[in-house]
């Protein structure tokens, strides 16, 4: 593979990449001036590169170029003059991507056809086949690539046909060339006119069908902002069920203390209380005697083993101090009997103003009442809604493809694009 001097052409290539191109994963080939040889073992890619530079300069008929595994195959040509030429084969298409010089994003030659190759990348590249008339048809010479089963400039051709090629070399055989070639760029030329007419003409009969799109497309944004409005609503909903609520635990909290207010107001007042200071002296007092009796009884539980005691002899005096401490035992007995019921009794509850509550629950109604007119406007928006979106299938299905693509428009896919404008 020798590479073009920058005398003969106006551009020469510096490098070229090969990516899931046949056996080659990702590949550079850097240039070197003059004669570069590529040479290794069999099977290592070497016919590959050939083939990749075939691919980029003619585009050939579909081949099993794309690597097993990947998605496309790509041959990628860096020039002297800065430009970069791509031919990108995917599997039932071919394309070229030409990014001029200090630019990122390409320019994109696609539905091309087979065989055919842009005029920009034939006038980058000059490695197109030369043409020479011989018979009606003409032939054509590749000069410039050819793999190990075909020397390049016919060298593996019949001499008539060598001959043939020498006598055509003439000024007069290029001026016919140049006009065959002219010739064919005008009928390629008006062919894309013709081509480009229909589809003027049938994207003005799509325009006409989607005329009344925009009014529909408005209209259910509106509504949809409407709805936005009411989803708000319907998320403050609970926030006013929760107040309802607890407006109606506190109504019959308000009930239960009107009930024990009224039950109250008919009970007698309570007792006046009699002074407990002398009661106190005497629980102290009784305490005292209880606390000399357990130890007298645990006193009388030791001298039961003892002998009996002498003969006692008046016990007047004991009769009366025994009498005495039985009346203190009932007296201590009812006292403490009252204290425990006086113990029992609650303090009189405060009766508060109602006229506070009343308010509250005359708001509460009026937050039910709001709240039950505002799910019902929210129910009509809803049915607005679906026969809205069931006016736009209605067209939609009328309309049935897209003017721009021919592709079906689905009325799904349409009605959750953003503002309603989405394409199919």
């Amino acid at each position: 593979m020798r590479r073009a001097s920058t005398e003969t052409l106006p551009s020469v290539i510096l490098s070229l990449t090969l990516t899931d191109f046949m056996a080659h994963t990702g590949t550079t080939l850097a240039l070197a001036p003059g004669l570069n040889v590529l040479c290794g073992p069999n099977n290592i890619g070497k016919s590959a590169v050939v083939e990749a530079l075939r691919c980029l300069a003619q585009n050939p008929a579909p081949r099993h170029v794309i690597r097993h595994g990947a998605s496309e195959a790509r041959v990628t040509a860096e020039l002297d003059n800065g430009w970069r030429v791509a031919w990108v084969r995917r599997k039932n298409y071919a394309l070229y991507e030409v990014t001029p010089p200090g630019e990122t994003e390409p320019q994109v030659f696609a539905k091309l056809g087979k065989g055919r190759v842009p005029a920009e990348v034939a006038e980058l590249l000059r490695l197109s086949p030369v043409y020479f008339e011989k018979g009606e048809k003409g032939e054509s010479v590749d000069v410039h690539l050819g793999d190990q089963r075909h020397p390049i400039f016919l060298l593996d051709q019949p001499g008539s046909m060598l001959a043939d090629f020498l006598a055509s070399s003439t000024e007069s055989a290029h001026l016919m060339a140049m006009q065959d070639l002219l010739r064919e760029k005008v009928r390629r030329a008006r062919s894309e006119v013709r081509s480009l007419e229909e589809g003027t003409a049938r994207a003005e009969r799509g325009l006409d069908r989607l005329e009344r799109l925009p009014e529909l497309s408005l209209a259910l944004e509106a509504l949809r902002f409407e709805g936005r409005a009411l989803q708000e609503s319907t998320a403050a909903a609970p926030v006013l069920e929760g107040h309802l609520a607890r407006i109606r635990e506190l109504s019959g909290k308000a009930r239960r203390l009107s009930d024990r207010t009224s039950a109250l107001a008919r009970l007698a007042p309570p007792p006046v209380l009699a002074p407990c200071a002398a009661l106190s002296g005497r629980l102290a007092a009784l305490s005292v005697v209880r606390d000399r009796t357990a130890s007298a009884r645990a006193t009388l539980s030791r001298l039961v083993s003892l002998a009996e005691p002498p003969r006692i002899g008046n016990a007047a005096p004991l009769a009366g101090v025994v009498a005495q401490m039985r009346r203190l035992r009932d007296l201590k007995d009812q006292a403490a009997q009252r204290l425990a019921a006086l113990e029992s009794l609650a303090a009189p509850p405060a009766v508060s103003d109602p006229s506070p509550l009343a308010g509250l629950v005359a708001s509460m109604e009026t937050l039910s009442a709001r709240l039950a007119k505002g799910r019902a406007w929210l129910a009509e928006r809803d049915t607005a809604l679906a026969d809205l979106a069931e006016a736009i299938s209605r067209r939609l299905a009328e309309v049935g493809e897209c003017p721009l693509c021919g592709a079906g428009l689905d009325a799904g896919r349409f009605l959750t694009k953003a503002g309603g404008r989405g394409t199919s």
